[in-house]
């Protein structure tokens, strides 16, 4: 645990917390450049321009761009902001299915929803993805700008930004959870700089205030709870193991601390479901959790190649811990413990790990300059040769600091945007054209079967075709089940498992046909590969009407 020095009288009359005794300077000590001229300093981008610049055309353009509708909630997200503009009320019970009539659904994402369908009103679905992308290549952009504003060079900020982004990018999505990622980044930086003494208390304010908006934007807002409540344990540990003179101002920080983690929690409770939420959250993830349908909610499969960046910081903490001579501070052991320990128990968690751990880990790794300096010592022709190369380099870098005008970006944002607005095109190619595809699993081949050959009645659709078929039909097909679990909950959902898979023992007991006939299913549409579809090929009561690699659809035989 870091020593609190005594303080002095310019920090005690500022109501600052003094530093880790044992921090390392961060200082970017590089000498400052020679001045471009002023015309260049609104032209040439900051290295934080050319990675934000860099990660849109990316995002947008590249074969990363194939990957942000690999499941149909999109669809109903988009159709769940549109009904909330039509109405003008956030709706409390559910609207897209008729197997849950009235039941009761917390729009939690509301805030972003409505974002999703304004823009998909007016710019389709190329809208939606830029507004992600934006907000992606922001969240991403503001880390690497507070890790070299806190003085960390840029050959330890752009590699360790690198290896942020290599180890999130596999939850890049067009979904509200990506607007939790440019929350959690300041979240964390204002309660750490806080930790550290160089933010007032007075200026934490700013955290309630982000926590009205976030809480009506994504439940990643627990995330922010988690944070406020983790700095304040530590520093109530802190002065638990203290020494007596240094007590006093832990006892101020308490008391900071405290404060702004209660305001924070209290303002959880602005959005349209008050402390329900909570309850809502709480029987949602109980769920998934149980029912392991979710892939986001399960733990990491280390085998796979997106999750071994993860693996590799895990195993890096290890040897950082070891080797480092950076003295972690009780928050940050807690942070790092809390946060891995939430990245292995769901994969979702794991892009938040990186964008909340990525200062502490830049730390540690300063901290092995030493140790690296000293074994470099007994080689000095070496250690000679890389100190040259990185004063050079750095020399050269610092030339950013003058780079301010935010002019280049500036004009790629609204490139991009000229280009959405006009449909995607630009000098009559069209750039951009996102849509659901077919080779991603998409029945779309289906879907143009039913605007002409639509059977009548309720259907039962697979659980990922739900959100497809709202975004397609609604509000003229009310679908039998979607990707909203924490709607259908643990029993229904087990109904619907059962159902597909093991047709003639739904629930131990049923068979199907009791269940179809229960919820007066006239029609059925789901993947080939599932046991359903021998049992209704097999069955003269249905009759197949449509069959391709994504969808089979059948209908009852009298409708035929």
């Amino acid at each position: 645990m870091g020593q609190i020095r005594p303080r002095n009288r310019g920090v005690e009359d500022s109501g600052l917390i003094p530093m880790n005794e044992a921090h390392i300077s961060l200082a970017d000590t590089s000498p400052p450049a020679k001045a471009p001229a002023g015309w260049l300093r609104w032209i040439l981008p900051s290295t934080a321009e050319v990675c934000f610049i860099t990660l849109l055309l990316i995002m947008l353009f590249s074969r990363v761009s194939q990957y942000y509708f690999l499941d149909g909630d999109p669809g109903w997200h988009i159709r769940a902001g549109q009904h909330i503009l039509e109405t003008h009320r956030i709706p409390h019970s559910d609207v897209f299915s008729f197997s849950m009539p009235h039941a009761w659904w917390v729009a939690y994402e509301w805030g972003t929803e409505t974002i999703f369908a304004a823009l998909h009103g007016r710019y389709g679905l190329n809208g939606v993805v830029l507004f992600i992308v934006l907000v992606l290549a922001s969240s991403y952009t503001l880390l690497y700008k507070l890790l070299r504003d806190e003085g960390f060079s840029f050959l330890l900020s752009f590699p360790l930004l690198l290896f942020v982004i290599l180890g999130s990018s596999f939850h890049w999505a067009a979904r509200p959870h990506v607007v939790s990622y440019l929350f959690v980044i300041p979240f964390f930086y204002f309660l750490d700089r806080f930790a550290q003494g160089k933010i007032a208390p007075r200026r934490m304010w700013i955290l309630p205030v982000m926590m009205v908006l976030w809480v009506n934007l994504h439940p990643g807002f627990i995330a922010g709870v988690t944070l406020v409540v983790t700095f304040f344990l530590g520093s109530v540990i802190e002065y638990i193991f203290a020494q007596s003179m240094q007590r006093p101002a832990l006892r101020f920080k308490i008391v900071s601390t405290g404060r702004v983690a209660a305001l924070t929690v209290a303002a959880t409770l602005f959005n349209p479901n008050g402390y329900k939420l909570y309850i809502y959250l709480y029987e949602y993830f109980k769920t998934v959790h149980h029912l392991h349908m979710m892939n986001e909610l399960t733990s990491p499969i280390f085998q796979l190649a997106i999750f071994q960046p993860f693996l590799l910081a895990v195993i890096a903490l290890i040897f950082l811990t070891r080797y480092s001579r950076y003295q972690l501070r009780v928050d940050e052991v807690l942070n790092l413990t809390i946060w891995i320990a939430l990245g292995l128990v769901s994969l979702r968690n794991i892009p938040v790990m990186f964008l909340i751990c990525a200062p502490i880990y830049a730390r540690m790794l300063l901290g092995l300059k030493q140790p690296l300096a000293e074994g470099l010592s007994r080689v000095p022709k070496i250690r000679a040769g890389g100190d040259r190369f990185i004063r050079r380099f750095e020399l050269a870098v610092s030339l950013e600091r003058q780079f301010n005008r935010h002019l280049s970006s500036s004009a790629c944002v609204l490139i991009l945007i000229w280009i959405v607005v006009h449909h995607g095109y630009w000098g009559g190619q069209r750039l951009m054209d996102f849509r659901f595809l077919e080779e991603r699993g998409y029945p779309a081949a289906a879907v143009e079967f039913l605007k002409t050959h639509r059977p009548p009645g309720h259907v039962f659709n697979e659980w990922t075709m739900g959100g497809y078929l709202i975004y397609n039909f609604y509000p003229n097909i009310k679908v039998f089940v979607d990707g909203r679990t924490d709607l259908y909950g643990e029993a229904f959902t087990q109904q619907y498992v059962d159902l597909i898979n093991t047709p003639n023992a739904v629930n131990g007991k049923e068979n199907w046909k009791e269940v179809f006939d229960r919820y007066h299913i006239q029609w059925v549409m789901i993947r080939p590969e599932f046991a359903l579809r021998c049992v209704l090929d097999s069955d003269p009561d249905w009759k197949r009407v449509f069959l391709d690699e994504n969808c089979v659809i059948f209908i009852r035989q009298e409708m035929g």
